[in-house]
This record gives structure tokens, C-alpha cells and sequence, in this order.
């Protein structure tokens, strides 16, 4: 096969020289244990990510690579720099724990069967409840083709089967056989954490804690390496941007023929700066560069920016698209005439959000700001956040007729009184209270009487529970804040 045929072929026959992948399972944490979620971390060997520890750049990444934390530092805006690298995890931010693990396990599926090893695991705990567990591994050897590569993918992403195509994947590790990906990481990865996964009560899953996103797969970013004589085809493209591995008879497989539409979406999904060398595919699926540069530096250069500045990028995006889901699922939850507290903190959810997270530039590079367009682009940040901006305005009118409401109803009760205590000349006063009470007197009141003793107690009555109604309020608001 010539080169002409080689790139215009749906199949390649690639080799990758080196495979690594991330994938990333987001989750929902109770904000009241976060405390004893931070204890547990650093009880189970996490180090806090801080940029000023440089002891940490080669820790959790292959023996080969590193992640330059000056190019951290001076990759980003100043006012992102304090949401993405907290100080501390007291601060508010994308707090970040790393752990090295080093466990080798070997992942079957129909189609293949690959060595692979679990470097280390990152786990984030971000603002409004949202936590994100990253899982770094490396394909072990280079026998492997670059389908077995996408089948690795696409197969370890999935935590629940449900699928026929998605059944039949298994991890091994120690002897022991997990038919469930989120059973692997709940027995060895993460056995702590289980407890602080927030859940709701119609959802059993552990992924069931985020109603609102996608199903139950993880997202992926992947770093290949091939062969620096192989080109790069527009159907490997596609099909790594669909994780297109093999199909249920074990043969190679894409979910598209049409070459002009395999055109098309090449030309939205694939970041084409430094093609042919270097390509980068960026889907809702998975966030991936593709390679066959034969210069080590390169490489090394490639897989700091991957692991570094794109990942921290696209985790900021992918934070931005969860929370306004969020933000989304919970206008849909309310019940208007009962949730006032409910809309109250929705709103301020949303008008925090906006104000102190959400930002149109993070980054003064060019490539930064190319990224970020392609992440927000693929991600739909602008129409869900346009959509979170009018939820926010339906908000407040909803917010203003129950309030005014609540006033015309309470202008009601006050009117009531002022027109009773004017008939009785402003004064409600029954004759027999001047002297001790004695409740045997009330069955011999007259009619007016009967007015004025219901009319006082009952003004007494709610001008005690409208001032407990208010202080009780003040405090719940203080304490939210």
C-alpha cells in the first residue's frame, strides 16, 4: 500500500510504540463529610498536588516522562492559577490528591488481550459537590496494534456494562477476575472512597450520583506514540475520536464509510497545528494525541503538555460542563410554590458560578486559547451556559411573584387587624384582664368579647412565629454562607 492509499484508508495497520491513557470518572461528594474525605486521603499515602512541590513532577507519570510545574505556572491566567492550584485544601479550588500505585493487570476483552500497568490515580475534589477521579495507565510493550489500543479504551471506560458489545471485558489482577471496571477500582484503586460517594435514592450505581451526565463511562485522554515511518489516515482519526476498535466478530471496525463526512468531522474534532507529525483529536468521548515523531525530546515535549497544561484545560472545561448540568437538573427538580429555600440557593449557585469559576480566557498562549475554544465547543459550554443564564432569569421572576405574593397575603392579615383594632378604638382590652385571669370567665364573654380575645392571641400568636420565622432564617442563611 502507497502513502496516497495508507491515508485515505479507514484501516491502518499501526503500531504504537508507547500508550498511555487517562480517564476520568466524576462522582458527587456530600459537602459535610468533605473534611473526613480529605483525612481519608491522606491516611491511604495521597499527597496534596501543590505547583510549589517539584518533588512531585516525576511521581505520578511513567518513568520516562515528567510534568514541568513551572510550565504549569506559566501556562495559565493569574486568576485561574488560584481555582486550579489551590495552596491548600482548605482553599476553594479544584483541590487535587495524587497517589503512585504501580499495579500491573491484564485487561481481556473478545477481540484482545493487554498488559497494561495502573501508574498512579489523581483524585479532585471541586467545588459544588463535584469530585473526579482520574486513573493514569500505561500499555505495557509494543506487540500491541493501535486497534488493540482504541479496544482498551473504549472497553475500560465503561464501569457498568449494559450493552451487549459491552459485556465480556474483564481486569485481572493478583489472580483475582473483575467482570466490572468499577469493581477493580472500588476493591483496589479506591476502597475508601465508596462510603463518600453521594447517592441518589432512584439510582443504585455508583455513577447514578450524577444523574445529570452522561452514562456509565468514563472519559478518556490518550497519549500514542507510532511509528515515525506510519502516516496518520483520516479514518484512524475517526475512529479514534468514535473509540471504533473491533466488532463483535473481532474484526476491525468504523461507524462511518461516507469519506466526506469522515472529512467533515475530521476537520471540527482534529487540532491540526503540527500535522503531519502531531495531530490531536478532541470528541465528547475522549481527548487524544497522536504521534509519530522519531525525536525523543519531542515526545517528552509532547507528553509534558498532554499531562500538564491540555489536561488541567480540558479538566476546567469538563468541570465547566458538569456543573452546569448540575445547575440545570436542579431548576428542573423544583417545585416552585415549596422549594423558596431550594431557588434561593439555586440562585446563588448560579450567580457564583458565573462570577468567580466561569471565565472566557484562561490561558495568554495561543494554543491555550485554541484548546479552550475546541474544549467549550465540543463540551456545549456557551448554549448550556446560555441556557443556565435564562434559568437564572425565570428564577428571579418566579422568586418575585411568590414574594410578592407572600407580601400581598401578609398586607392582607395586617389590614384585617388594623380595621379590628379600629373598631375597638385601637384598643382590644377585655375589662376582666385587668384583674387576674381566670380562664372559667371566657365561656361568659359576650360576642365582642370573643372578638377581641381571639384577635389579641392570635395577633400574638403570629407576630412570635413571624419573628422565630425570621431569626430562624438569619441563622440557616449565615450558616450556609
Amino acid at each position: 500500500m502507497d502513502k496516497w492509499q495508507a491515508m485515505n484508508s479507514p484501516f491502518q495497520d499501526i503500531t504504537p510504540n508507547r500508550a498511555i491513557n487517562m480517564f476520568l470518572f466524576p462522582f458527587s461528594f456530600n459537602r459535610k463529610e468533605k473534611k473526613d474525605l480529605v483525612s481519608a486521603l491522606y491516611e491511604h499515602e495521597f499527597d496534596f498536588f501543590s505547583l510549589e512541590n517539584t518533588d512531585l513532577e516525576k511521581k505520578f507519570y511513567s518513568k520516562d516522562y515528567f510534568v514541568s510545574h513551572a510550565s504549569l505556572d506559566q501556562y495559565f491566567l493569574p486568576y485561574i492559577e488560584c481555582i486550579l492550584f489551590p495552596q491548600s485544601p482548605k482553599e476553594t479550588g479544584l483541590i487535587r490528591f495524587s497517589k503512585k500505585v504501580n499495579q500491573e493487570i491484564t485487561f481481556e476483552t473478545k477481540a484482545s488481550t493487554i498488559l497494561s500497568e495502573v501508574l498512579s490515580i489523581d483524585i479532585f475534589l471541586c467545588p459544588f459537590e463535584i469530585g473526579v477521579m482520574t486513573i493514569r495507565i500505561e500499555v505495557k510493550g509494543n506487540h500491541y496494534s493501535y486497534d488493540d489500543v482504541i479496544e482498551f479504551m473504549n472497553h475500560f471506560r465503561v464501569l457498568e456494562p449494559k450493552l451487549a458489545e459491552e459485556h465480556g471485558a474483564t481486569i485481572t489482577y493478583k489472580n483475582k477476575t473483575y467482570d466490572k471496571v468499577q469493581d477493580y477500582i472500588f476493591s483496589n484503586l479506591t476502597p475508601f472512597l465508596k462510603p463518600y460517594i453521594e447517592q441518589e435514592t432512584q439510582h443504585s450505581k455508583h455513577f447514578g450520583s450524577l444523574p445529570y451526565f452522561i452514562d456509565e463511562r468514563m472519559y478518556v485522554l490518550s497519549y500514542v506514540t507510532v511509528n515515525n515511518e506510519q502516516p496518520i489516515s483520516s479514518g484512524t482519526l475517526f475512529r479514534t475520536g468514535q473509540l471504533n476498535s473491533y466488532d463483535t466478530g473481532g474484526k476491525p471496525f468504523i461507524s462511518a464509510r461516507n469519506q466526506e463526512y469522515i472529512d467533515e468531522y475530521n476537520d471540527q474534532h482534529v487540532y491540526k497545528r503540527w500535522t503531519p507529525e502531531t495531530y490531536y483529536v478532541v470528541t465528547d468521548h475522549v481527548f487524544s494525541c497522536i504521534s509519530h515523531s522519531a525525536d525523543e525530546e519531542t515526545n517528552q515535549m509532547l507528553m509534558n503538555h498532554l499531562f500538564g497544561q491540555h489536561y488541567y484545560n480540558l479538566f476546567l472545561h469538563f468541570f465547566y460542563k458538569i456543573v452546569l448540568l448540575k445547575l440545570s437538573y436542579q431548576y428542573s427538580q423544583l417545585t416552585f410554590e415549596k422549594d423558596q429555600n431550594a431557588i434561593e440557593r439555586l440562585i446563588r449557585s448560579i450567580t457564583l458560578f458565573s462570577g468567580k469559576y466561569l471565565f472566557l480566557e484562561i490561558s495568554s498562549r495561543t494554543e491555550g486559547q485554541e484548546f479552550s475554544r475546541l474544549f467549550k465547543k465540543t463540551f456545549h459550554i456557551d448554549s448550556l451556559y446560555q441556557e443556565v443564564k435564562e434559568t437564572l432569569g425565570t428564577l428571579y421572576q418566579n422568586q418575585e411573584k411568590i414574594a410578592g405574593k407572600r407580601h400581598n397575603y401578609l398586607l392582607l392579615i395586617l389590614t384585617i387587624y388594623t380595621v379590628l383594632s379600629g373598631i375597638y378604638g385601637m384598643n382590644l382590652v377585655i375589662e376582666s384582664w385587668n384583674n387576674n385571669l381566670s380562664w372559667s370567665a371566657i365561656k361568659d364573654y359576650s360576642l365582642f368579647e370573643y372578638i377581641a380575645f381571639i384577635v389579641a392571641l392570635s395577633g400574638i400568636t403570629i407576630s412570635i412565629s413571624l419573628g422565630i420565622n425570621a431569626l430562624y432564617k438569619l441563622i440557616k442563611d449565615r450558616l450556609q454562607k
